[in-house]
């Protein structure tokens, strides 16, 4: 066998850990949430800063970005019309403020909950915890495919009202 100098051997090595660190994390590895500076990040589509932790949602696409936003609500219109494949959703616990895989959480949407961009959503770990908050602000409590429903019957009057604030831009 032939003998390989140092320096292509050095090469090979090289080449070989950046393909390793191309690769990213391991297939099947669990997604993790993007860190949130809260009070420096902006959210990724309406650009105001993310100030409160329990209303802060994030996802992570299949290509690996992660995008931020201060208001579920955001987070689920985003999604839906930038149609982007995503490899995880992630909410705030609103008691706890830990994150939540969003496909999992029980969501209060309430008109009397106020929340940064007026959603009126809640994430919650358990559905009674959830239920109780939607007794007192008389909500109701929906699970994530809820959500994106209700998303996607109001997506036609949000895409309308904001191609109206486009046009008065021009």
């Amino acid at each position: 066998m032939k003998h390989i100098s140092w320096p292509i051997r050095l090469w090979l090595i090289l080449i070989f850990a950046l393909a390793l660190a191309a690769c990213g994390r391991a297939p099947g590895a669990e997604p993790t949430p993007p860190t949130i500076h809260y009070g420096e990040d902006i959210c990724d589509i309406c650009g105001m800063i993310i100030s409160e932790e329990r209303y802060a949602a994030a996802y992570v696409t299949k290509d690996g970005v992660g995008h931020d936003f201060d208001d579920i609500g955001d987070m689920v219109r985003a999604h839906l019309v930038t149609r982007e494949e995503v490899t995880a959703f992630f909410v705030h616990d609103y008691q706890d403020k830990s994150w939540l895989r969003a496909e999992t959480a029980h969501y209060v949407l309430s008109e009397e909950l106020t929340t940064p961009m007026a959603s009126g959503l809640a994430a919650f770990a358990s559905s009674q915890e959830a239920q109780v908050l939607a007794n007192e602000l008389q909500g109701q409590v929906l699970t994530f495919e809820d959500l994106l429903a209700h998303y996607r019957q109001m997506l036609p009057m949000t895409m309308g009202e904001m191609g109206e604030q486009h046009s008065h831009d021009q």
